[in-house]
């Protein structure tokens, strides 16, 4: 049967940006699977992603937040400047969400979905997304909510931006300085530079109290 235009033009268009190359084929077979009309683009790089969406007329973006390029936090507030709310973003990521959501729903993010979470939960999160441009947790809702009640930050972990975050939590799993620059390629130096301002940020001296101020989050 020959596609007519309008069913051109309902199709749903959504782009998957990881630089995994397993995570985008599953996210691709479930929104085949699960949600007709629906044509899917993939990209492993945030340069890439830049590309399809210049030439495509994309929707939906399903995001992960680290890349060997960078972080997507730039990228998202970036989007959010010249595309405004006609493309929705949604970051998915294994990075815990009560820590990294906040910064990428201030930079214009539209929602925050575990790696971690079963299937059904994924393609739960899809569906809300895909039908009211928007996914959040319940978790993640009542801390947003604490968050206005309260006009302040839920933990002084929040005030961390997203690479002070990354570095952080290398840091508390137990990798050294050297080992988290060859991680995120970038010198030495800088890591401890980032070291000393997240020390500052938060209050603490050493990893057992970092560690300790993330267990408490």
């Amino acid at each position: 049967m020959m596609k007519t235009a309008s069913m051109e033009t309902n199709k749903r268009k959504v782009l998957i940006i990881d630089d995994h190359s397993i995570v985008r084929q599953g996210v691709y077979l479930l929104i085949r699977k699960h949600f007709t009309n629906t044509e899917i683009f993939e990209a492993s790089t945030l340069n890439d992603g830049k590309s399809i969406i210049k030439k495509e007329n994309i929707n939906f973006i399903i995001l992960d937040i680290n890349f060997p390029e960078g972080n997507s936090l730039n990228f998202v507030e970036n989007l959010s400047i010249e595309y405004g709310d006609s493309i929705k973003i949604l970051i998915f990521s294994a990075l815990e969400e009560t820590i990294f959501a906040f910064n990428f729903i201030k930079a214009g993010a539209h929602g925050f979905l575990s790696k971690l979470s079963e299937q059904e939960e994924i393609v739960r999160a899809f569906s809300k997304f895909f039908e009211t441009g928007k996914y959040l947790s319940d978790e993640l809702k009542e801390r947003l909510l604490d968050n206005m009640i309260r006009k302040s930050n839920a933990s002084p972990i929040e005030m961390l931006s997203i690479r002070e975050l990354e570095i952080a939590r290398l840091l508390v799993a137990g990798l050294s300085n050297n080992e988290i620059a060859s991680k995120l390629y970038i010198h030495k130096s800088t890591v401890s530079t980032y070291k000393t301002r997240i020390f500052e940020k938060l209050g603490v001296n050493n990893i057992p109290a970092l560690l300790n101020l993330f267990n408490l989050n």
